[in-house]
């Protein structure tokens, strides 16, 4: 959050301080509400994951071919690593596919709460509130040794080792910097974190509008403001393309270690039709579909 002195005198004769910091309060209002609020296998969730050396959490929404593609792909690479699915799909449908998905596959899933913000329009608050649900009631009692976040179109490419990642590191994971200021944060589709280390923080996904950090950003003030970026190992980022075989077209795609982001498969125009094309190419190929990123088209930082 920016300090009152940070702001202009023209941001002070339009109230924006205060409007700020209204808006802060709403919101963390919110979020305690919706905290108490109990998620279906909540119980057998804690239980499961309970003292676990790593366990990785993602947050289902309205797309159980992405959990089905994440979940093969960790399968394959990460084969040590639960995968603990946290739907908050705001279509039954979904929600039901996604439950019997993970019964077959023996994946821990929670049915998350209705969300607050259930309009569409807030996807970012939307997905804070989830995460911090998913702290508070899940990670927290568990207490694994290492716990990460990972996207639900976030797919795995080849083997990874979340817990050594940290390497001695409090957290790891994609960097992402505010506009115009100093404040960075971590994104919560690829972010690891070591349990010990930040169990006394108060961690908080939500977003800081007043220095442009989107959701994972309020923990800027909680975490990353006391570390020293240069310091720390932090995951790569490239834009990579992928050709489709049908029109020749290419589409880019970043990439994070070895990590595709499919991007914004729940709700972007051409989301589930991005999946599918790269699942495509993934079963034509798992241990080649990497290769192909990298020869179809060149790379740039994303």
């Amino acid at each position: 959050m920016r300090d009152l002195t940070d702001y202009s005198v023209k941001e002070w004769l339009t109230a924006t301080p205060l409007a700020h910091r209204l808006r802060r309060a709403r919101n963390r209002m919110v979020d305690r509400i919706y905290r108490d609020r109990p998620g279906e296998g909540q119980a057998q969730v804690v239980e499961a994951m309970r003292g676990a050396p790593v366990a990785a959490f993602t947050v289902a929404f309205n797309m159980p071919d992405a959990i089905a593609f994440l979940s093969d792909a960790m399968g394959r690479f990460l084969p040590g690593t639960p995968l603990v699915v946290c739907d908050n799909s705001t279509n039954a449908e979904a929600r039901a596919a996604i439950a019997g998905l993970c019964a077959a596959r023996g994946h821990p899933y929670c049915a998350l709460p209705p969300s607050p913000y259930r309009g569409g329009k807030n996807g970012s608050r939307s997905h804070a509130v989830a995460l911090n649900w998913i702290y508070a009631n899940l990670v927290r009692p568990a207490a694994p040794r290492v716990f990460a976040l990972i996207d639900h179109d976030l797919i795995p490419l080849a083997p990874a080792d979340l817990a050594a990642s940290l390497a001695g590191q409090p957290c790891y994971g994609l960097v992402r910097h505010g506009e115009g200021n100093a404040a960075w944060y971590l994104w919560p589709g690829y972010s690891v974190f070591d349990f010990a280390a930040v169990k006394d923080l108060p961690l908080d996904f939500g977003t800081d509008t007043p220095l442009t950090l989107d959701t994972g950003g309020q923990n800027w003030s909680v975490l990353y403001r006391a570390l020293e970026l240069p310091r720390l190992r932090m995951a790569s980022r490239q834009r990579v393309y992928l050709a489709d075989p049908e029109t020749g077209e290419t589409e880019h795609f970043l990439l994070t270690d070895r990590w595709l982001h499919v991007g914004g498969a729940g709700h972007r125009g051409g989301g589930p039709g991005a999946l599918a094309r790269v699942r495509k190419a993934y079963d034509a190929d798992p241990q080649g579909l990497i290769t192909a990123l990298f020869a179809s088209g060149p790379l740039a930082a994303g």
